[in-house]
């Protein structure tokens, strides 16, 4: 049996709150209850979690890294003025195998994973920039 930690859990109660958080965000959150806690030992359980396949580290260019307690496969959306990252509705399983077929095809690589991030605006940061003129 796997033994947890005490900063894991805390860390995995902290994702359940938050929407794919930062480290940093994860780090504030964890503090309000436990003060003693180091950034530190949040970003290398964080590493530790995501290496092991518990949590999901979701890179993007230009944004720091987030982390998601769902870890299986979903597809992501960053907004590139405020940087939130959201979920996506989950693509057909008949489109996934389409692009994995077509990309083997024409690269020959046989594909074992699919992490598809898109970028664009957030209704909230759209309503912003409508509401500026």
């Amino acid at each position: 049996m796997k033994r947890t930690s005490a900063q894991k859990e805390m860390i995995k109660n902290a994702l359940e709150k938050l929407d794919h958080p930062t480290a940093a965000e994860l780090y504030d959150e964890i503090r309000k209850t436990y003060p003693q806690i180091s950034l530190g030992t949040v970003y290398r359980n964080l590493n530790s979690m995501a290496d092991g396949g518990e949590i999901l580290r979701i890179s993007f260019p230009d944004i720091p890294d987030r982390f998601d307690p769902n870890i299986h496969e979903h597809c992501h959306v960053a907004c590139i003025k405020c940087g939130k990252v959201f979920d996506t509705v989950p693509l057909p399983p008949d489109l996934i195998n389409l692009i994995n077929e077509k990309t083997q095809e024409i690269t020959g690589v046989k594909i074992t994973e699919q992490i598809l991030f898109m970028r664009g605006i957030c209704r909230e940061c759209a309503n912003l920039e409508q509401n500026k003129d």
